[in-house]
């Protein structure tokens, strides 16, 4: 759902800067800027997101240019920062060019999830939820995807935070799902940030099923929403997962442990029923 896509060509060299920029073309929230004074290309990454981290990934076909200044990425960008990432020089006299493109997903890559630490159950205590799909499971939970867990649960169900964090993106203006990946994008959700950066995401709210605001710190067991059946969904349903940020166009999610009557738990089976308690 993350899949952005840049392609910049430059041949001969104006006397004077000329800046470019262009905006990842799905959601218009990640953008590289190049700035051409000379003969070097200075790019620039800027994201939108007023909290939400991101992980961005470039790279380039060069003819007659080299890189002269910063690194090869991975590169993470923090909410609403601006960042130079590298300069490219001429090589050699002669014609040259450029090309680029740019993936990113959420979250820092760098993150370290805190592997000590064990998962409220995202509902209510005394409230009791089926497992729907569960870690590696064949219809979403695959791949870099393949650590999270689908409760299922009546729309309209209260959700609360699993883990103390701070909340850097939601959604909740959107009514429609269905199993097709056309419906991929319109899920509804919360995300929260961890004291270890790695996020939590409450995903296929359902429309207006938001209950805090960007930048809310917020405790486990807070309520933070409400369930639904939006985006790429069967059924209603709640969908959490653990992620940080990964390069490519998808997040990697990461094991974690729910707190249990019975201790902690990793990947409950498919068919397991979970109470969560006070």
């Amino acid at each position: 759902m993350f899949r952005r896509f840049l392609f910049a060509l430059a041949l001969c060299a104006p006397t004077l800067a000329a800046a470019d920029r262009s905006c990842d073309t799905k959601f218009q929230k990640v953008c590289i800027e190049t700035v051409q004074n000379g003969n070097t290309i200075t790019f620039y990454a800027e994201n939108l997101y007023p909290f939400l981290p991101v992980t961005l990934d470039i790279t380039l076909d060069l003819k007659n240019l080299g890189r002269s200044e910063g690194g090869a990425g991975p590169f993470v960008l923090d909410g609403n920062q601006r960042v130079q990432l590298f300069k490219l020089s001429q090589r050699q006299a002669g014609a040259w060019s450029y090309r680029y493109n740019f993936t990113w997903s959420r979250g820092d890559y760098t993150a370290r999830h805190d592997d000590r630490h064990a998962y409220m159950l995202p509902f209510a205590p005394g409230q009791a939820f089926t497992v729907g799909q569960s870690c590696n499971g064949s219809f979403t939970h695959f791949g870099a995807r393949r650590f999270a867990v689908d409760f299922d649960m009546p729309q309209g169900t209260p959700i609360h935070a699993a883990r103390d964090g701070i909340v850097v993106d939601l959604k909740e203006d959107s009514r429609s799902g269905g199993p097709g990946a056309q419906y991929q994008d319109l899920g509804n959700y919360v995300i929260i940030q961890h004291s270890d950066r790695t996020l939590a995401q409450y995903f296929h709210l359902q429309q207006g099923g938001v209950s805090v605001n960007m930048g809310d710190r917020v405790r486990a067991g807070t309520l933070i929403g409400y369930s639904g059946n939006t985006g790429q969904s069967t059924g209603p349903h709640l969908h959490f997962d653990v992620v940080r940020g990964d390069v490519g166009v998808t997040s990697e999610t990461l094991p974690f442990r729910f707190a249990t009557s019975a201790g902690p738990l990793k990947c409950p089976a498919a068919g397991t029923t979970l109470s969560a308690e006070n």
